[in-house]
């Protein structure tokens, strides 16, 4: 950026999208800032100063969720994902290990608490705390300091997705976890997992391309990764935390909104929830309103109708109907979610598994991929080979498994990254995947089982991205 001082001015330029490290040196190496064509900025009525050339017309969809409202929007709560600020303590693969920890952990609280108690004058307590059995966070300070004890239960052991298509156990404690968000009301018990589903999204701010995924269990606030700006949560149902009192979240003001633009009373508020899936999924959309999503919720547009779309059904388009509207973009995200909840239970795809020495392990240390090169159809590596263990080796991975993106890894590439032995160098607590099924070969299936969930995926989103998302794109 460059300013004028005198007159406060403010002036910007920006590379291509998705210019390498190398390239932007170049452009700095080469003097060029002494050339650039510098762009004038004026901030709009939000103060903002980078504005997007779409901001007015994203403006004008539906908000996805509101800080101000519960009403004007499509869902009426929404939550960000968990943050624990003790990861290594709160999170694992193995239960027993986990509730193990977490014991421990509250123990040595516990024993803080009442050190503290017996402190005359109360010290400050970042002089005081013990930093090498407790990880803190300032949420747990305030506790110890107003005498708040934790208990342990069993009770909070708990599913979340920690990573895509990574799950692992959590230790849902009120006391343990920084910020739990408002997984009791979405979550409150193991039935509301059988029914509830939530959309989570990429955050704001995000360093990383935006990425949508639904769930069926508490999502971590970094799920893809820190630096993701947290990641927002929408559920379909809102309970007690009793697990009572059972509410649809999405608004009637949204469901006869689409109802009276669509002129079509069959619409549901699950048929809105799997539109709205399958509205941040399409390529067009992402790409267009890039810069709107680092700056707000997502807006969703109404997707123009084709003449006879009065002709769809519930989750279904009828063989003479013409793709596009609101049953296509429902139908592909009802596809999509059940691809995305069901990915443990997917047909595998069949990979070659190449024995190096004997006996065969199927136990995992650190997966790593071999003879990585360019796609080429964007701008990410790709592997035809993973070597597994010492003693296995899969070959025949499909190039197009690594098109589908979550943040910027792909799919696979998330499996691989955190089905690993690895110690948390803090606390030198060790995960271990290894613990988490009975099944020796889940990590293998799960690789093949997700290599599929990747390909059907692609296929969706590529029919998605020959549809019109909003009205002015109809042509």
């Amino acid at each position: 950026m460059s300013a004028d001082k005198r007159r406060g001015k403010l002036f910007y330029h920006r590379l291509l999208d998705f210019a390498r490290k190398d390239e932007k040196l170049d452009f700095l190496s080469d003097n060029a800032l002494n050339t650039v064509d510098w762009q004038r900025l004026t901030p709009n009525t939000k103060h903002t100063w980078l504005r997007s050339d779409t901001e007015d017309e994203f403006d004008s969809f539906i908000p996805i969720g509101s800080r101000e409202t519960s009403e004007s929007c499509v869902f009426s709560d929404h939550s960000i994902g968990v943050q624990t600020s003790r990861d290594a303590y709160v999170y694992g693969f193995e239960k027993d290990a986990l509730l193990h920890r977490t014991k421990r952990f509250v123990d040595n609280y516990n024993a803080q608490v009442d050190k503290y108690k017996h402190q005359t004058p109360k010290p400050d307590v970042d002089d005081f705390v013990d930093y090498e059995t407790i990880d803190w966070s300032s949420t747990l300070k305030r506790k110890l300091v107003g005498g708040q004890y934790a208990d342990f239960d069993r009770s909070y052991m708990r599913d979340s997705l920690y990573r895509p298509y990574a799950k692992r156990y959590l230790y849902y404690s009120d006391m343990l976890v920084h910020r739990p968000g408002h997984f009791r009301l979405y979550f409150p018990n193991e039935y509301a997992e059988s029914e509830n589903r939530v959309i989570f999204h990429s955050g704001m701010s995000s360093e990383k391309p935006f990425m949508a995924l639904v769930v069926d269990c508490i999502p971590d606030l970094n799920v893809t990764s820190p630096g993701t700006g947290g990641a927002k949560c929408f559920p379909f149902y809102t309970y007690d935390e009793d697990g009572g009192n059972r509410r649809e979240n999405i608004t009637d003001y949204a469901l006869d909104q689409f109802r009276r633009h669509y002129s079509d009373t069959r619409i549901s508020k699950w048929d809105i929830f799997y539109y709205v899936y399958g509205i941040l999924h399409h390529p067009g959309y992402r790409e267009r309103y890039a810069l709107d999503l680092k700056r707000n919720l997502p807006r969703i547009p109404f997707a123009p109708s084709p003449a006879n779309d009065a002709v769809g059904a519930t989750h279904r388009v009828a063989r003479d109907c013409q793709p596009g509207g609101f049953w296509t973009f429902s139908q592909a995200g009802a596809q999509l979610a059940d691809l995305h909840l069901n990915y443990e239970s997917a047909d595998r795809y069949p990979l070659d598994w190449q024995s190096t020495r004997k006996p065969v392990s199927y136990r995992v240390e650190k997966m790593l991929p071999k003879g990585k090169v360019d796609s080429s159809e964007g701008n990410y590596k790709v592997y035809s080979t993973l070597k597994y263990n010492d003693t296995l080796t899969l070959h025949g991975i499909p190039e197009r498994a690594f098109a589908y993106r979550l943040g910027n890894r792909s799919a696979l590439d998330w499996i691989v990254d955190q089905y690993r032995v690895k110690t948390d160098r803090r606390s030198g607590i060790t995960h271990d995947p290894n613990g988490y099924s009975d099944d020796e070969q889940y990590i293998l299936k799960l690789i093949e089982r997700v290599i599929s969930v990747s390909l059907r995926t692609v296929d969706i989103v590529e029919e998605l991205a020959r549809l019109p998302f909003r009205p002015e794109s109809t042509d």
